[in-house]
């Protein structure tokens, strides 16, 4: 028991000893009889803190003794000291004053900065161990800040900041958190620091995506890196620091050149070799297959050296392959290329089918009943191999507009042109003409139409004529007119009278109806009849007549004979009353009349007397 009371007095011995290094020189206390001031054991330590102090090195502890002298415990120790050194209502004033006492120094904190491979290390030195935060700014560019936080960071350490841009100027600050998260920035000579530039072997060739070019490197190069065909890197989505650029394909068959460009230091180049097997088959640049001969795809400008094997087949005759230059129009194929180049096979898979784009020019001459067509074939896509299409042939026909009625005749062609002649038809109307391309027994493309109007015929003769005497010397003429067809457009009737061959009169008419009047009586006449379409007579349809005799003039003359008769009479009668009363004058002897005289010298009212009895 003695030795372990005599082990507790060191142990109170010992923290009196750190207690006086702590309070740093101040004066002794006072001796117990004096009152103590409460003021003065309060402010002998500084404030007590709430962060961890560092725990003392145990070259400061005091070396335990050996004497075996008792002791009394040191908790009865403590207590007997202070029952007779201070009073007892400032016992607990002086306990609390000792917890204030144990606040520790402020942290130490320095580092220094240097460049290196792909960034910086920092190496704190004289700096307490603890949470430090690192904070990286790229200068100018306040967006670009990247903080860091470092635990228990141990002195003397050094902390390495990577993937940074290279010959580039960084800010920096490195500061200490205390337990409640307040910050206390570290010294540094500088605030400054540039990153190196690139060294061969900092970047190296990865494989990431297929088809295109990748670099790996330490060194932030996503915002620097530009190809020789200015497409910009993209970051590999399963390595952050591989970057990948896509040839572009005319890089094919070529040296890509790939630049680091840098503003404050030389452009940095990657040169890489792009093979065929970085070329897409869904980028070869296939034309439109619409053209004969069929065209190839584009490869590559500088991949002239690659050829590429077709092979074709039609659709529903997988064992019938074709080249390209048996390919025929208006049929549908399969075809695939390949290139081969070293070990290497691309192939190309497309639909192939030409339609080709058949015109026709179409010129035409005319008849009355026939139309007669010839025409030039060409073709945008197929105009190389158009004199070669044996199976191309042509259809013609002409149909009556508003008619469902073909007219068709033998065509005379070959495949780029072609002749035919369409007979048969009415004069004076208008038809629809069409060719019809036809190719191995198919109707192709769609047929060339041309509306076309017959020339002018003959109107056709005039079937019947009515022809009547309805006085003895008028001849009427009439024909039923919707039945006279012209043939062109209608135009008027024309009417002849002749006598012995030779026109008497001719008569002209909007209608088939005419009047000739004050005719030879009994007399024969021949009425000749045409329908004229201002171009074209139709053929004379001739009818004879006869006029009736005159009787009218048997009267005329019956009564001049009778009016002469008449006047016979009265003359004879006249000339034997005369005689008679000659006679009887003689007789009588009254008047001697010369033989020469011929009239009677009567009163006229005698014989108006006369004549009224």
């Amino acid at each position: 028991m003695a030795g372990l009371c005599g082990l507790k007095i060191l142990l109170v011995c010992a923290g009196i000893i750190i207690l006086a290094n702590c309070q740093g020189g101040d004066p002794p206390a006072k001796p117990a009889d004096q009152t103590p001031a409460a003021n003065t054991t309060t402010t002998s330590a500084p404030p007590a803190s709430t962060s961890p102090s560092p725990s003392p090195s145990p070259s400061t502890l005091p070396t335990p003794s050996t004497s075996t002298t008792p002791s009394k415990p040191l908790d009865s120790q403590a207590n007997t000291t202070q029952s007779q050194s201070l009073p007892p209502t400032t016992m607990s004033n002086t306990t609390v004053t000792a917890t204030k006492a144990t606040t520790p120094a402020p942290p130490q904190c320095s580092y220094t900065v240097n460049a290196i491979t792909f960034g910086f290390q920092i190496d704190m030195k004289n700096s307490t161990t603890g949470n430090y935060t690192i904070k990286i700014k790229e200068k100018g560019r306040p967006k670009t800040e990247e903080m860091f936080t470092v635990h228990f960071f141990i002195q003397n350490s050094p902390h390495e900041i990577k993937d940074l841009k290279p010959c580039t100027e960084y800010e920096h600050n490195v500061a200490f958190i205390d337990s409640a998260g307040k910050e206390t920035s570290c010294n540094s000579t500088e605030k400054k620091t540039w990153t190196n530039g690139i060294s061969d072997g900092d970047i190296t060739d990865e494989s990431c995506i297929p088809r295109y070019v990748c670099y790996h490197s330490g060194w932030d190069i996503s915002s620097s890196l530009i190809s020789s065909n200015n497409i910009t890197a993209e970051k590999c989505t399963n390595e952050s620091k591989v970057f990948c650029i896509k040839p572009g394909y005319d890089d094919i068959c070529t040296n890509l050149t790939t630049t680091i460009t840098s503003e404050t230091c030389s452009d940095y180049y990657l040169t890489r070799s792009i093979t065929l097997d970085f070329l897409e088959p869904s980028e070869i640049k296939q034309p439109n297959p619409n053209h004969l001969p069929a065209i190839k795809p584009k490869l590559p400008v500088n991949c002239s050296h690659l050829t590429i094997d077709y092979t074709c087949q039609e659709n529903g005759k997988p064992n019938d392959t074709k080249e390209l230059s048996e390919l025929e129009p208006f049929t549908d194929y399969s075809c695939t290329g390949q290139i081969k180049e070293h070990n290497v096979t691309i192939k190309k898979s497309f639909k192939f089918k030409v339609d080709c784009d058949l015109k026709l020019n179409i010129e035409n001459k005319t008849t009355d009943t026939s139309i007669y067509l010839k025409w030039s074939t060409i073709s945008m896509n197929c105009q190389d191999v158009l004199p070669n299409l044996k199976k191309l042939s042509y259809n013609c026909s002409c149909t009556p507009t508003a008619s469902n009625q073909k007219h068709r005749n033998t065509t005379k062609n070959l495949p780029s042109e072609g002749t035919c002649n369409i007979t048969g038809l009415e004069p004076f109307k208008e038809y629809t003409c069409e060719v019809q391309p036809i190719y191995n027994n198919k109707e192709v493309s769609k047929p060339q139409t041309v509306r076309q109007e017959t020339a002018i015929g003959t109107p056709k003769k005039i079937n019947t004529l009515t022809v009547k005497v309805p006085e003895n010397n008028v001849i009427t003429v009439a024909c039923d007119y919707r039945e006279v067809k012209f043939n062109g457009p209608p135009g008027p009737i024309n009417a002849h009278l002749l006598y012995n061959g030779i026109t008497q009169e001719k008569l002209t008419n909007n209608k088939c109806e005419f009047v000739f009047e004050d005719l030879s009586y009994s007399t024969e006449y021949e009425v000749k009849v045409t329908a004229f379409n201002g171009r074209f007579h139709s053929d004379p349809k001739t009818e004879s007549v006869t006029t009736r005799y005159n009787d009218k003039a048997v009267i005329d003359f019956l009564v001049f004979i009778i009016i002469i008769i008449a006047f016979v009479a009265l003359v004879l009668a006249a000339y034997k009353i005369y005689h008679y009363r000659k006679s009887k004058k003689d007789v009588r002897g009254d008047v001697m009349l010369e033989p020469t005289e011929i009239y009677v010298n009567v009163p006229r009212y005698k014989y108006r007397h006369k004549d009224t009895l």
